[in-house]
């Protein structure tokens, strides 16, 4: 709720102040008083674009701050909008070489306070952009018309939606692994064949590429391992070594006893023989060994080379092709998991677009049953406004979608957090009128008034609490302009309503009355903006009724309207205008 503006050195305005309550606040003024001075402030406030060239002459800059309280159980929306928690908001906006904005103190974005002050304010009026001409607000509103019952299956379609929503995310994501993984499954089983064909054994590799040296150098190795030997073991007619230290040992063994010195010499040797004895059967089991062509030197070669391959194409190494192998064997062995997934996560999303639509097919009977009764309530509220052919409608329909939620007949429907159903107002402003959205069948006075009949019968708690009709009552006089009074009073039981009026009819409801003043300072125009009350009120009704002449009729008249609006009656047959 506003609870006051301040502004200094903006157009006509060198300094004003004013406050407001909850209820109905009303604005007057004559024309050209600055009335829309001080609107145009609020909307610097609210983070409109501003023109350096409104600055009051001779003031280096104007200066506009909005005092607004905020809901306590709101605080998450202000945390969305980059705000710190406060309950009471102060706006500022500088306007002049450089225009800073600020919100309780701190420098922000203009766009910033923008959004802050679409929550605050709803504004209606020439040049304004209502926020029920778009199609979202359009179907809050019906909803909040339409009552309890309607929000709480709001709320139930929202959770079901973003289930749902969340569901179906995973279940493309899990497709797309399974294309994925389908793809790895064809390879593992590629790989796993040719690896487990290839029987490979770690350490493989080396041991042949020793071998194949072996075999390559066969003739080489059997000379020097049979010189060897020779040397060693000896033959049939040439004694080895071996054979002629065992012989000397059996022959110098009486003297061995004589001398310990030289004993110690004969263990040596044959400490010697034995080394040349297992030598020589080493030597020997060698020999044996070595092949006796080269017909294994080309399996070698075949195998080598298939360990090469076989290495080049999985990974680089033979080990690493021996980790592909187990880890093939364990991709194929957890094979039909995804599936299971996919199965679980299909049947669980066809779940939720059963209760989604079903959800939704309620939500459209109650906001069809709500759509007819408001349509009838607020044309007929216009007809009491000077719109005597209007016919106001609103339209419900959906979007087919082939990946939406099933809906009646077997067709889809797209599907948001709202439902499925999308909702427009629509207006034929004369007779023989073809309905048409409020942005091409309204004027300016004609959407206000439209606006004020659909907000007079919003039952739900509106974001912005503070709502401003600005000549709302452009040419009304008589029972119109108390249609209009009544139904300002109507919204102004729930919201914070300011409303800028000609007319003593609407005046005169208003719980706080603010009158704009022009006059002139040292040859300049000034505005001033004073509350008025009492006799002053009484006075300014009477002026809105008959102009600056106030005889005494007019303000007898004024006395009236006060007495009847406070008294709880009905106003007495008024002519403003």
């Amino acid at each position: 709720m506003l609870l006051e503006l301040r502004v200094r050195g903006l157009a006509v305005i060198e300094a004003a102040q004013c406050e407001f309550e909850g209820g109905l606040n009303v604005l007057t003024g004559e024309t050209g008083s600055g009335k829309s001075v001080l609107l145009s402030a609020l909307g610097l406030a609210l983070g409109d674009r501003g023109d350096p060239q409104l600055v009051r002459q001779g003031a280096e800059r104007a200066l506009v701050s909005a005092t607004f309280t905020w809901p306590e159980d709101q605080t998450e929306q202000l945390a969305a909008l980059g705000v710190a928690p406060a309950e009471v908001l102060v706006l500022t906006r500088e306007l002049g070489p450089r225009s800073p904005a600020r919100i309780n103190g701190g420098l922000v974005p203009a766009s910033q306070l923008r959004d802050l002050g679409e929550r605050l304010v709803e504004r209606h009026g020439q040049g304004t952009a209502s926020r029920w001409l778009r199609e979202a607000d359009q179907r809050a509103g019906l909803d909040g018309y339409a009552g309890v019952r309607a929000m709480e299956l709001r709320a139930a379609v929202a959770e079901l939606e973003r289930h749902h929503r969340l569901v179906a995310q995973q279940l493309a994501a899990a497709r797309d692994r399974n294309l994925a993984e389908a793809s790895q499954l064809a390879m593992a089983r590629s790989d796993l064949a040719e690896l487990e064909a290839a029987r490979l054994v770690p350490g493989e590799g080396d041991r042949l590429h020793e071998e194949r040296e072996r075999l390559l150098h066969l003739a080489r190795l059997r000379e020097a391992a049979e010189g060897l030997r020779r040397v060693v073991a000896g033959s049939e007619s040439d004694p080895g070594a071996a054979d002629a230290i065992a012989a000397q040992l059996q022959a110098g063994r009486p003297a061995f006893a004589i001398d310990p010195e030289l004993d110690r010499s004969r263990s040596q040797a044959e400490d010697a023989l034995a080394v040349l004895r297992d030598l020589g059967l080493q030597l020997g089991s060698y020999l044996e060994r070595l092949p006796l062509d080269q017909e294994r030197l080309q399996e070698v070669e075949e195998r080598l080379q298939q360990l090469e391959r076989l290495a080049r194409r999985h990974g680089g190494s033979l080990d690493e092709a021996i980790r592909r192998r187990e880890a093939a064997r364990q991709l194929l062995a957890a094979e039909g998991a995804l599936g299971l997934d996919l199965r679980e996560l299909g049947a669980q999303h066809e779940e939720l677009a059963g209760r989604l639509a079903a959800c939704c097919q309620l939500l459209t009977a109650i906001r069809s049953g709500a759509a007819a009764q408001l349509a009838a309530e607020v044309t007929g509220d216009l007809h009491q406004m000077l719109m005597p052919a209007a016919d106001f409608q609103v339209q419900l329909w959906r979007d087919e979608d082939p990946e939406g939620v099933p809906g009646p007949g077997g067709v889809r429907y797209r599907v948001s957090v709202d439902g499925w159903d999308r909702v427009r107002f629509l207006l034929a402003a004369n007779r023989g009128d073809v309905a048409r959205p409020l942005t091409e069948a309204a004027s300016g006075g004609e959407l206000s008034r439209v606006v004020l009949a659909v907000l007079a019968r919003l039952s739900i708690r509106a974001e912005a609490q503070t709502v401003i009709f600005d000549e709302i009552d452009e040419g009304l006089g008589g029972e119109a302009a108390n249609r209009v009074g009544d139904l300002l009073l109507q919204v102004a039981s729930q919201r914070q309503v300011i409303c800028v009026t000609h007319l003593a009819t609407i005046a005169a409801r208003g719980g706080r009355h603010l009158r704009v003043r022009k006059g002139e300072a040292q040859g300049r125009s000034l505005s001033h903006l004073e509350v008025v009350e009492g006799e002053a009120r009484v006075d300014e009704l009477a002026r809105l009724l008959a102009g600056e002449a106030t005889p005494t009729a007019a303000r007898s008249h004024a006395s009236e309207l006060l007495a009847a609006v406070g008294a709880g009656g009905p106003s007495p047959g008024a002519t403003d205008g």
